[in-house]
Parts: C-alpha cells; sequence; structure tokens
C-alpha cells in the first residue's frame, strides 16, 4: 500500500464531514491508500456522522489523546509506506496527494509540506521560518513565511527546502516516522510537528515545502484545547532547540528584496506582512582619501539591500550625523562603518536580515569581539560597523555626545535596553574591522569600558534590561463638558467612587448652555477643577487645554458619556511598568468602533455592568493586545508621550479622526499602544453630539478629508477602513507632526491673575476646609509642610476657608503649630489662607502652577513631599 492519510479528529463534526466528502475525489494518480480517523473521544454528533463513510478506517478513543497521541496511534496501525498527517479542517484541490507523494519518494526526502491557503486565497502555509527572541524564557519563534501573501506571488510558487513545514498536511515515509519516534507527546497540539522536522533533517534529509499540493485550511477550528499549553510547548521547543537551528526567517526574503514587519489588520489581529527593504543611509567615519572614496562605497554597495546614502566625515563630526539621522525615523536604517574596514559583499544584506527577524532588534553589529551565530546577543555594539534600525528607538530617546561616534552609539544602544530594544552580533564573519577602543567619557558615564559592552552572557543582558519599579504618580483625568449635564455627573460619581489615589479631575467645559454651567459650578469635589471655554473649542482644542492644565505624571483622555468600572485606572496603569516603550493605553468597551469593542457586554443596570466588568478583569488580568490606533473613548498618555509629540491636532473640528491622527503620530514616535483586556468602561455613546443635535456622518467626513491630506490618503472616504502603517513608517517629523498645546492654560470663570502667586512658586499644596472637622488631618498636614520645604523650594499651601470657617480663625491656628514646633515661619515654605466661596475661582488664582491635591495624598511624610516637588520640577 502507497500511503495512510491519518486524520485526527474532536469534535467539529461538520468540518469532519467536509474534509471527508471532499477528500477521495482529490487522491487521483496518487497510489492506492487507506484514510484513518482517529476520534479522540469527541463528545458532539461526530460519532455517529463518521458511520455515514465506511470506507475509512476508524479508531475511537475513550479519551483525548491530543494531536501527537492520536497520529502516534494510527502510524502503528497503518498500512501504507507512507503516512501523510491531515487536520480534518482542509479542503484538497485535485492533485494534492500525488504532488505530494511524487516529492517525497525523492531520494534524501525525509518530509514534505503542502501549501495551505485561506479560503480569501490567501496564504496560510508556505514553509515555516524561525525567528530569534532576545528577551524571555523562549529562545526561538517558528512562523509562516509569507503568511497571508496571495496565493499566486512568486515567492511561493516553487518548491523550497526549509526546516520545518506545518503538520497540518505532511508526508514522510512510515518506517522513518516510527524510527523518530513519531510526534513527541511531550507537547499538546502545538509544536509537535516542528520538532518532528527538526528531528528530520537531523537525520541529514530534507524537508520540502511542494507548492503544487494545495488545499484549503480552516485554521484554528480544530479546538479551543489546540491552545490550552502554547507557553509550554514554545517553551521545550526552545530548550531542544535554540542552539541547533539555523534562525532563516529573513534569509528567503533578503533575496526578494523584502523584510517581515508586523501589522494589524482592521480587527487588530497581528499579522506578518513582507514589505520592501527599507533603505539604509551608511556613515563612514575616519579618513578615506578623496580618491578612495568611490571605490569605498562600491564596497558597501555591494549589497541586494537597497542603499538610501553614504556619507564620509571625520571622526569628530560622526555625532552630528547620527543626531541629524536620528530627527526623523521611522522604518529605515543607519549603518555606521570605521573607514579602516574592510567589508565582503552582502555584508550590509547579513545585518538587515538579523535587525528584521526578531521585533524588537534595535542593531545588529559585526565585531571580532563577538562569536557567530544565529542568535548571538549582546550588550551593546560601538560604530565599527553597526545597523541601526530606526523605528525602535522611541523619539525621546535622543543620542547623546561622548568623546568617540562608538561611545555614542553604545550609550544609545544601553539605554534602549531599558526599553527592551536588544542589540544582536551578526551570523558570519563580514569582512574585516579595527580592534575596539575605550572611551573614557562613556566609562565615566556608564562604570565600565567601552569594550565590555560585547557581553554575550543573557543573564547580564537581562539584568541590564531590567527598569526600576516605576512609582505610580498622580493621574490628571481630562473630561470635556458640552451639554449634556446627566451624563458628565454621572461619569464623575463612578470615577469618585471606583478611582484609587492619588488623581485629579479637569473637566474642560466648552460653551455649554447655563444648566449645565450651573451643575458644573455645584460640584463639590476636591479632585476637581472646571475650566471654562467661552466657546466650543472642539474635542482637540478642549482637550489640549485640559492637558495644558493637567499635572500629572499620566493624563487619561476620558470621554464624558461614561461609566468606569473598579480597578479600570490601575489596569490601564499596568502594562507602562511591564513594558517601556508603551506609549498609550486603552480599555475595552460596550459601544465603541472596530477592536475594542466588547460584543458579548449585555447587561440592563449599573450593577450588573459592574459584575461583568469585574468578572472580564478577573478572567483577563494583565492580558491585552497592541494596536496601531486606539478610539479616544479613553486614552491613557504617558506624559513622555505629550511632551514628545504634543497634545492634538486643532485642524480637525468638533469629532472624528483627531484620535486617529494623535495614535498615527504616538506610532510614528516609536511608541506602542496597548488595549487592556482587564480594564472596561460603559459608553453610552456620542452623548454631546446627540444633546447638541451634531450630524456625526457630516464631521467625519469632514474630518476624513483634512485626515487624508495630512497623511497622504485618497480624500475618498473610506468606507472599509485605511491602513495606519502606510503613514506612520515615515516617521515622526517635529516640524509636521507637533501639535503644541496652548500658551495660556484655560483657567475657571472669574479666576484671578497668575500674578496671585508669590515669586518663584512652581507647586501649590490645596487644602480646602468647609468645617472644623476637616482641621485635624490638615493641621498635621501643616506641621510636615513647614518642615518640608523653605522659601526657595518654590512650594505653597493654599488653605481655603469656606462655609463657617474664617481664615482669622484658621491663621491663628497655623501660628500656633509653628509655634509650638519651633519653626520659624519666615524660614518655611510660603503659605496662604483665605476665605473663599468659589473652588474653581480659589484654585484658578494659581493656574499658572502646578496643583497637587493634599486631600489626595497617601504619604505625607517630608521626604515622600520632596520628592513629589522634585518629581514635578
Amino acid at each position: 500500500m502507497d500511503y495512510s492519510i491519518v486524520i485526527p479528529v474532536f469534535n467539529k463534526a461538520a468540518l469532519t464531514r467536509h474534509c471527508l466528502q471532499t477528500l477521495r475525489p482529490t487522491l487521483e494518480d496518487a497510489g492506492e491508500g487507506e484514510i484513518i480517523v482517529v476520534d479522540n473521544a469527541s463528545t458532539d454528533e461526530t460519532p455517529e456522522m463518521l458511520a455515514e463513510f465506511p470506507w475509512i478506517t476508524l479508531i475511537r478513543n475513550e479519551r483525548n489523546l491530543g494531536f501527537a497521541g492520536a497520529n502516534n496511534q494510527a502510524a502503528r496501525a497503518a498500512r501504507g509506506e507512507f503516512l501523510v498527517l491531515l487536520n480534518n479542517d482542509t479542503q484538497g484541490l485535485t492533485g494534492w496527494l500525488a504532488a505530494m507523494m511524487a516529492r517525497v519518494r525523492e531520494p534524501g526526502v525525509g518530509a514534505v509540506g503542502a501549501r495551505l491557503l485561506y479560503p480569501n486565497d490567501t496564504i496560510q502555509h508556505a514553509g515555516v521560518v524561525i525567528a530569534p527572541v532576545l528577551f524571555g524564557r523562549a529562545g526561538l519563534a517558528p512562523y509562516h513565511y509569507a503568511w497571508k501573501a496571495p496565493a499566486q506571488a512568486p515567492n511561493v510558487a516553487q518548491p523550497h527546502d526549509y526546516q520545518i513545514v506545518t503538520g497540518a498536511c505532511l508526508a514522510t515515509p512510515r518506517d522513518l516516522y516510527l524510527e523518530l519516534g513519531g510526534l513527541d507527546e511531550i507537547y499538546w497540539n502545538g509544536y509537535e510537528d516542528v520538532d518532528y522536522c527538526l528531528k528530520v533533517r537531523g537525520r541529514g534529509l530534507r524537508v520540502v515545502y511542494e507548492p503544487s499540493a494545495t488545499l484549503y485550511h480552516f485554521e484554528s477550528q480544530s479546538g479551543v484545547q489546540r491552545f490550552r499549553k502554547v507557553s509550554w510547548n514554545i517553551r521545550t521547543l526552545s530548550e531542544r532547540w535554540s542552539d541547533r537551528v539555523v534562525m532563516d526567517s529573513n534569509a528567503r526574503n533578503v533575496e526578494n528584496g523584502e523584510i517581515p514587519v508586523l501589522q494589524r489588520d482592521e480587527s487588530a489581529a497581528m499579522i506578518t506582512i513582507l514589505a520592501k527593504t527599507p533603505p539604509s543611509t551608511i556613515v563612514v567615519h575616519g579618513t578615506v582619501k578623496a580618491s578612495d572614496r568611490a571605490a569605498f562605497e562600491a564596497m558597501l554597495r555591494a549589497n541586494r539591500s537597497p542603499v538610501e546614502s553614504v556619507a564620509f566625515c571625520e571622526s569628530d563630526a560622526a555625532f552630528g550625523v547620527l543626531r541629524d539621522s536620528m530627527a526623523v525615523r521611522g522604518e529605515r536604517f543607519l549603518a555606521f562603518v570605521d573607514a579602516r574596514a574592510r567589508l565582503e559583499p552582502g555584508w550590509l544584506d547579513e545585518l538587515v536580515a538579523q535587525t528584521a527577524a526578531p521585533t524588537n532588534v534595535a542593531a545588529v553589529t559585526y565585531a571580532p569581539e563577538l562569536p557567530l551565530g544565529e542568535n548571538v546577543v549582546t550588550l551593546a555594539a560601538d560604530a565599527r560597523c553597526t545597523l541601526l534600525s530606526l523605528k525602535q528607538f522611541p523619539q525621546h530617546l535622543e543620542p547623546r555626545a561622548f568623546d568617540s561616534i562608538g561611545a555614542s552609539v553604545a550609550d544609545l544602544l544601553v539605554r534602549a535596553l531599558q526599553l527592551e530594544r536588544g542589540t544582536r552580533g551578526a551570523s558570519k564573519a563580514l569582512g574585516t574591522v579595527p580592534p575596539a577602543e575605550e572611551d573614557a567619557s562613556f566609562e565615566a558615564a556608564h562604570g565600565r569600558r567601552l569594550s565590555s559592552v560585547f557581553d554575550t552572557d543573557t543573564a547580564a543582558v537581562e539584568r541590564a534590561a531590567r527598569r526600576p519599579p516605576r512609582k505610580r504618580g498622580l493621574v490628571s483625568i481630562v473630561m470635556l463638558s458640552w451639554n449634556a449635564p446627566t451624563f458628565t455627573a454621572k461619569a464623575l460619581e463612578s470615577i469618585r467612587a471606583r478611582t484609587t489615589e492619588p488623581y485629579e479631575v479637569i473637566v474642560v467645559d466648552n460653551g455649554s448652555d447655563a444648566e449645565t454651567v450651573e451643575m458644573l459650578r455645584r460640584i463639590d469635589d476636591s479632585h476637581v477643577r472646571v475650566l471654562y471655554n467661552g466657546s466650543n473649542r472642539g474635542y482637540a482644542g478642549g482637550n489640549n487645554d485640559g492637558i495644558a492644565a493637567a499635572s500629572g505624571e499620566y493624563v487619561v483622555l476620558l470621554n464624558n458619556d461614561v461609566i468606569v468600572s473598579e480597578g479600570w485606572l490601575d489596569a490601564l496603569l499596568a502594562p507602562f511598568g511591564r513594558d517601556g516603550g508603551i506609549g498609550v493605553t486603552a480599555p475595552r468597551s460596550n459601544k465603541v468602533v472596530g477592536h475594542q469593542q466588547v460584543p458579548d457586554a449585555r447587561y440592563d443596570s449599573e450593577e450588573s455592568m459592574l459584575a461583568f466588568a469585574r468578572a472580564r478583569a478577573e478572567l483577563n488580568e494583565e492580558r491585552g493586545y497592541y494596536a496601531d490606533r486606539a478610539i479616544g473613548l479613553c486614552l491613557c498618555v504617558d506624559r513622555v508621550v505629550l511632551d514628545t509629540i504634543g497634545g492634538f491636532d486643532e485642524r480637525f473640528v468638533l469629532g472624528n479622526f483627531e484620535d486617529d491622527d494623535f495614535c498615527l503620530r504616538v506610532r510614528a514616535a516609536g511608541y506602542t499602544i496597548f488595549i487592556c483586556e482587564d480594564a472596561f468602561i460603559h459608553h453610552f455613546g456620542s452623548a454631546s453630539f446627540s444633546a447638541n443635535n451634531v450630524d456625526y456622518a457630516v464631521t467625519m467626513r469632514e474630518n476624513w478629508k483634512r485626515f487624508a491630506q495630512k497623511w497622504g490618503y485618497p480624500e475618498v472616504f473610506p468606507a472599509n477602513g485605511y491602513h495606519p502603517r502606510q503613514a506612520f513608517v515615515k516617521g515622526f517629523d517635529r516640524a509636521q507632526h507637533y501639535a503644541p498645546l496652548p500658551q495660556s492654560r484655560a483657567v475657571p470663570a472669574g479666576a484671578g491673575e497668575a500674578g496671585d502667586l508669590p515669586q518663584g512658586v512652581r507647586t501649590v499644596f490645596f487644602a480646602m476646609l468647609r468645617q472644623d472637622a476637616d482641621w485635624t488631618k490638615t493641621a498635621e498636614f501643616v506641621k510636615r509642610f513647614a518642615r518640608s520645604f523653605t522659601l526657595d523650594d518654590g512650594a505653597m499651601l493654599a488653605i481655603g476657608a469656606f462655609g463657617e470657617l474664617s481664615a482669622d480663625v484658621l491663621g491663628s491656628r497655623v501660628e500656633k503649630i509653628f509655634a509650638r514646633a519651633g519653626i520659624d515661619p519666615v524660614a518655611s515654605g510660603h503659605v496662604e489662607i483665605s476665605d473663599e466661596d468659589d473652588p474653581q475661582a480659589w484654585r484658578g488664582r494659581f493656574a499658572a502652577a502646578r496643583g497637587i491635591d493634599v486631600a489626595a495624598l497617601e504619604d505625607r511624610s517630608p521626604s515622600a513631599l520632596r520628592r513629589l516637588l522634585k518629581e514635578r520640577a
């Protein structure tokens, strides 16, 4: 018998029926064979359905043996010379098996894989390549080559030898299969086929992709058990094979002038696409005679990878070239080559291939101090022969000047490690470069010699990559108000009830009616400030006013038609501590456009919403995904990002596409956006638009024209969306993309001038007292404030006497505190006590300084207060 087709099944009876119904007509010219179906203890109608096919050989198990166990069981019972492992979620095209049989019979072939297509005729499998992983327990990451490329793309149309093909459709000699022990059952529904192919290669046999064998594959429909042990599987695979495989993920792409890049589709699913290799700028530092430059440049350009320009400069000018070249980053490369280097053809191709393989490689270097290998990780590199991937450096990570360009590059890469952007070594010799040199300025800054950055100890690199824990500081929540006062009140109440300290809320009223203004004036919450605009400045302008007035290390931009759930803010803040490259986080919601919407968010009251959110948070703790954009319903933004890219672009009127534009600038500047599965916010939906009779569709189309003109998209409104990557790959150009915040902040109506501040005061601590009961806690804080600061520290304590309390009474109490503590009031920080009746007007007098609510402070010790002042300086 020529072949035995083995099909393991677990439930999904409809898929199996379709597979069997369409299978036999496609087997023509493949020889004599049998079809073995292994039922892994299905609990649906699969057993009854299989009775419809008396021509199969059926093995029924009382428990689920997994993919490996079922295939091994069938292999032992099989009679064919060759085994053909086949998933039940496939449909073969005529001649697929005949093509596989012809290829697997060739001398030296140990395994053959097929071309597998999605139903939309894009590639699901055309061979598997391996990328290295720089950080974490897994050292390698196999993935499908040319995934989602067109079915007839030239790069998938020819047979090719790989290290791995998928087990979804794999032909192999039965004797070899049994000799190698079959699929290792230590894996559970994942990577056992990868392991098997690597064992075949270990025997010196070929693993071949055969494109003439074509099937449709309805991937990932064989049951959720497939994903039960993904982490275990990849860790086991890495421990076995990391040092014995070739990291070939980009070898074929370089030949075609392509590199794999990650992209999010419209549902935010991560996909790998092939893009044209970005151009490289090559900087030669050191002396090269004018007569020798043409030959030197020809040596550098002897690559398939495109070279945009070659610049020659003396060593003392190289830092300026580095600084200027990093002004606009995006998806492009910057190479530094010592003038004494002599490089082989293809040197740049090797560096590009190594740079593009993992997703977090900032640089690749060729240095004689490093071993050659497929996954050589080093602490950093110098500038003798180093390629920088500029998209990996967030815009705020600026190069710093040292005595040598090598030290400047090394310093940049050491700091990039804090963001888990690593440096790799080349896998092969690329020529000759001069010996490493030392730099006293680098040693003074880092406490180590420059040559010591070529440290390949993985533990040392991971230690250097660890960031010190980032303590949570003040969070500023900015909320726009434009009429719809009931929604604003609900949102503020939910924030007050479910938000952990310290935080402040800045409500920016965009020219609301008298009813809304009156509601805002009645707010009695020390966390809340209200800024009043005389007219509607739109989503962009109003948020910019709020950001300009914000004091927080993080700024949350939150719609006013929401109800927040328990733990919402903590969940949004947590990812910043886990990944230093995150610039923005956002929640999921019941009503939001695109991937952030939770389709099963069904509840009929606020209590049931909170229960739903609580269950989601418990199920999805610390889980989430990266996206290229998030909806402006709720954006939590790191202050560093706002300092780098500015606020919102005010060319967009009222609403729509300001948040898209903001996210594109975040991504262009090198930061990531993370959607938190454990943060859920209820959204009523477009309350301000409805309350003010705004035509949502009209404003969207008008703003699209502005957006398209800015980012280079067609002016016709995209009914099916647009691809963000097209815009942000060009990088962040400050001259074009920075959106300045207002020079003068909006302040509460009736507020005094900034001149009310004593000279030199930059931070004001606010204590609002309404009754004697408030005094006890304030009295203790007065004592700590007086011991913490002097007049020169720029701190002020503003005590507002509201209601029946008077400033005279409070003033005498403060004097007694100073006297009992032996503190000279003249030498202490500024203290102002005043009679007040309008909290907003009171705070507005100090709008030029950063404000801190005393009631929001958990740690009031003098050291904590001084540290807080220093952090906000």
